[in-house]
């Protein structure tokens, strides 16, 4: 969040908190130097002696204050920050002193490494939405960071001296997201004049300054990296530049210098090798982290530059705030035009007190430099390089980094194959090099061959993405030629055995237990006409060595194939088992799809959302053919089974149940992140309407039905009584099917818990809802089963129901469950299918019930036919069988 919206935000929630804060303090009695001093009169002088942005910090680090307040600093993604930000500036009579108000914000810890707060109370961030299989963020019970408090302050500033005195109050949330009052404080900065290499923070305290109606809190210790009024010293010097750097105008727009682009090419994290003569270096200068962090870069019109480096052992700091971290040094230096390298000098910075907020600069000898590498390989694939060293060694003997970024600008790069020779020998040695049928990916289609993978036995995913095929280089969506000048509008395909090179990310096996994520960088080749991909890979296993000695195999499907599985392939280890770093064969599967498929799968979802619109609609259709039905023939209503109008209405009151809000919102729980319009949520919305239209249709239609029954004359008990007989033989046999389901969704919730190796990244338990509610379309299927059976004990020839009603129900029931059949043949299958139409979330589908059901549905039809023209129990032989009951109206009264 950048600052400004930053301050709005904290301002928002003081303005919400409290309305009454206690009366700021006298400035003259917390504040002695620098002195009171009255303003310049009107028209003395200029409107404003200095700018606002001299005094600005937009971000720095504080501790101290209380952890109740703010909460514990250690652990945490986001750490403690505050800004300070002057809303006015104006003369006094003073030349030397300023009158200042200004806006002092602070932050408290974030959210630690595992997604809790660090308050303790293990706070859950997201919730698990069942129905659409992921999370979904958990509304926070106020807005506003937690530990975020704003101070209303007035003071003076001496140019002279660089001090900072300013009295006030403030207000906003403490740690545990209570608002509260805070007691009026006092604020003092000294800001470095001028600030330099030896001289590079601006520091200060906050302190309460008495007793009062507040919340009192313990000093505050303030830390941030000057912004302005820097002076320069001498230019750096840098070692012999890299042969492969790129020129600097491809990657800043043409231009030959910017610090904003400096600073964006600078701002992703840099792993350290410590190899090649790194060790010394690092035990010179006292570094032994993993990574290295430009957290701040400010550069002057002439082209100096300088910076605050961090170092950690964490990879996923957040940049944008200042970092306090176990090891930190800070640098100047100037950008060299003509090797389009920086290059730096830096000191270290050292903690000066008990505070983490308290640091200073302590010796020098230290040299940097930052480079854009030109030339790709296996080994080294970073958008930025740099090295650093001990000016007292040999400058080739230093500390490396490499940026960790995997997406930038691909302009003058070029890519250096080294292991194609050794994966060509694997390939036709594990006989990838066999014919296959089908046609396969080729290097027109980058995101065909981009896959996530999961491992079989052990645990673990990760994502797989070419970064080149041949002399063309990954943009992260396309290929690029590495010479832009001569791109082609269509690739040649032709050539068989590419060279291709992928980045892997990676968490299991090796990483599983920490679940951090690793990168594996590995080339060699792809065999288009067989959908074979072998390749070299390169780990890193600590921060000075790398293990080349592993395989990785692959088999794409064909792009015509309609199974789920996508690819299937090895992780083999080269090594010797006696060797440390040898490990057993590792088996992988990816389910995916590739683009064609993607695109038949939307086609797919459009069809099935206006099947299930037409499909509604015709039920609904169909409930008002039998209510015209009963008006025409009179019998009809007492002769309806009870039992399946109520069977019925639950059918289409289910849905609206559980999809109540899509009645009311217009975003959609079935909505597919990958469809390019909002056509699935309006047919979504419609269906969800004419569901509300049919089942008060239906309801219209069991009252009636329920009336007749109530009042029919001489044979109400008789017609009682056969409902009651149905219930018996229909109740037993839900009650066992819903047991049964029961019983299957607790032992297939065991089977999952068992099978979640990553289960921390995504819950994968079902609720008891979405088991049942398909047992409940099962119900629906045979609707017409109560039917029959009152016919059968109550020997009724009466037309009960009109065919187009009950055959119409019938088809509508059997026709998702012959679609489904058909896309199972069609489409592919994913691993979290988005269905619409014929949707497992409804009903029960697969090989057997899509035989099963329909055959069921037209049996009961034909059954339901065969008696209203021949006599309920036609089917039944006896000899005393009774004649066909017959129902007398009566008129009634209607109230």
């Amino acid at each position: 969040m950048a600052p400004p919206l930053l301050l709005l935000l904290l301002l928002l929630i003081r303005a919400a908190g409290t309305s009454s804060a206690p009366a700021p303090p006298a400035y003259s009695a917390h504040c002695p130097a620098p002195p009171a001093v009255p303003d310049l009169p009107a028209g003395a002088g200029p409107a404003s002696a200095a700018p606002a942005p001299a005094l600005q910090l937009s971000t720095g680090y504080f501790s101290g204050g209380g952890d109740l307040l703010f909460g514990p600093d250690n652990g945490a993604r986001l750490p403690r920050s505050f800004a300070l930000l002057p809303t006015s500036v104006l003369p006094t009579a003073d030349a030397s002193v300023l009158r200042v108000a200004a806006t002092l914000s602070f932050s408290g810890a974030g959210r630690n490494r595992n997604g809790i707060w660090p308050s303790g109370r293990n706070r859950r961030l997201f919730d698990y939405d069942g129905q659409q299989h992921r999370l979904r963020p958990r509304l926070p019970r106020f807005v506003g960071r937690r530990g975020s408090l704003v101070f209303d302050l007035h003071g003076y500033y001496s140019s002279a001296s660089g001090d900072l005195c300013m009295v006030g109050s403030g207000s906003g949330r403490a740690a545990d997201g209570r608002p509260v009052a805070l007691l009026a404080a006092v604020l003092r900065l000294r800001f470095p004049r001028p600030a330099n290499l030896s001289s590079p923070f601006v520091t200060g305290r906050l302190e309460s300054t008495g007793p009062g109606p507040g919340v009192a809190f313990e000093p505050v210790s303030l830390l941030a990296y000057a912004e302005e009024g820097y002076a320069y010293a001498e230019s750096a010097s840098c070692p012999r530049p890299p042969a492969d750097g790129r020129d600097v105008r491809q990657l800043f727009g043409g231009r030959n210098f910017t610090c904003p682009g400096l600073r964006s090419l600078l701002k992703p994290g840099f792993r350290l090798d410590y190899g090649n003569g790194g060790q010394s270096a690092a035990s010179s200068l006292g570094i032994n982290q993993t990574h290295m962090f430009v957290n701040r870069v400010h550069c002057a019109a002439d082209g100096a530059v300088r910076v605050y480096v961090a170092f950690s052992n964490m990879s996923d700091y957040s940049r944008y705030y200042f970092m306090v971290t176990e090891k930190a040094i800070v640098a100047e230096g100037f950008w060299d035009q003509n090797s389009n390298r920086l290059c730096l000098k830096g000191c270290h910075v050292v903690n000066s007190g008990s505070s983490r907020a308290e640091l200073t600069v302590s010796e020098c000898g230290i040299g940097m430099t930052f480079w854009f590498p030109g030339v790709w390989s296996i080994q080294e694939r970073s958008f930025s390089a740099g090295l650093v060293w001990n000016t007292s060694l040999k400058s080739d003997q230093g500390i490396a980094g490499y940026s960790t970024a995997v997406r930038g600008n691909f302009g003058g790069l070029k890519y250096n194959y080294t292991k194609v020779e050794e994966a060509t020998k694997y390939y036709k040695q594990y006989g990838l090099n066999k014919k296959r049928k089908g046609k396969f990916p080729d290097r027109n289609s980058y995101l065909d061959l981009a896959f996530r993978f999961n491992l079989q036995k052990r645990g673990g995913s990760g994502y797989a993405s070419p970064i080149t095929i041949g002399t063309m280089l990954s943009d992260g969506s396309s290929f690029v030629l590495s010479n832009l000048s001569t791109r082609p509008a269509v690739l040649e395909t032709k050539q068989r055995l590419l060279n291709v090179s992928y980045n892997i990310r990676y968490v299991g096996h090796w990483s599983l237990a920490t679940f951090q994520p690793q990168q594996i960088s590995a080339e060699g080749v792809y065999d288009t006409e067989t959908g074979s991909l072998c390749l070299i890979a390169c780990r890193r296993v600590n921060v000075s060595s790398s293990d080349c000695k592993i395989l990785i195999t692959a088999h794409f499907a064909s792009l015509d194939a309609k199974a789920a599985k996508h690819v299937q392939g090895k992780i083999i280890s080269l090594r010797g088992k006696t060797d440390p770093l040898f490990f057993e064969t590792l088996d992988i599967d990816s389910y995916g799809m590739y683009i064609g498929q993607v695109e038949e799968s939307i086609w797919r979802m459009d069809l099935e959302s206006t099947m299930a619109l037409i499909s509604m609609t015709l039920s609904c259709a169909f409930i008002a053919v039998q209510l015209f039905h009963v008006k025409k023939v009179p019998e009809a209503l007492p002769a309806m089974s009870i039992t399946m109008l109520v069977v019925l209405a639950l059918g289409y009151m289910t849905p609206l149940v559980l999809n109540f809000e899509a009645l009311f919102k217009h975003s959609n729980k079935q909505t597919v992140p990958f469809s390019g319009g909002g056509w699935l949520e309006v047919n979504e919305v419609m269906v969800r309407i004419i569901t509300m239209a049919t089942f008060l249709l239906q309801l219209r239609l069991l009252q009636l039905a329920w009336s007749a029954r109530s009042s029919v004359d001489g044979s109400k008990h008789e017609a009682w009584a056969a409902e009651r007989k149905v219930l018996w033989v229909c109740l037993p046999l839900y009650i066992i099917g819903g047991v049964i389901t029961a019983i299957v969704h607790m032992r297939t919730n065991h089977s999952r818990r068992m099978l979640r190796q990553v289960a921390r990244l995504m819950p994968s338990r079902h609720t008891f809802w979405e088991d049942i509610v398909p047992y409940g379309g099962l119900l629906l299927d045979g609707f017409l089963l109560p039917q029959v059976i009152l016919n059968v004990f109550s020997a009724s020839k009466v037309r009960a129901l009109s065919p187009v009603f009950y055959i119409g129900g019938t088809m509508l029931r059997a026709l998702p469950h012959a679609y489904d059949a058909y896309r199972t043949h069609h489409f592919v299958r994913s691993m979290r299918p988005s269905y619409i139409y014929a949707s497992s979330r409804d009903d029960l589908f697969s090989l057997a019930w899509d035989i099963v059901i329909p055959c069921g549905v037209v049996l009961l039809a034909t059954l339901l036919f065969f008696q209203q023209w021949l006599g309920g129990a036609f089917f039944v032989y006896s000899k005393r069988r009774k004649p066909s009951s017959e129902y007398e109206m009566v008129s009634t009264v209607s109230s």
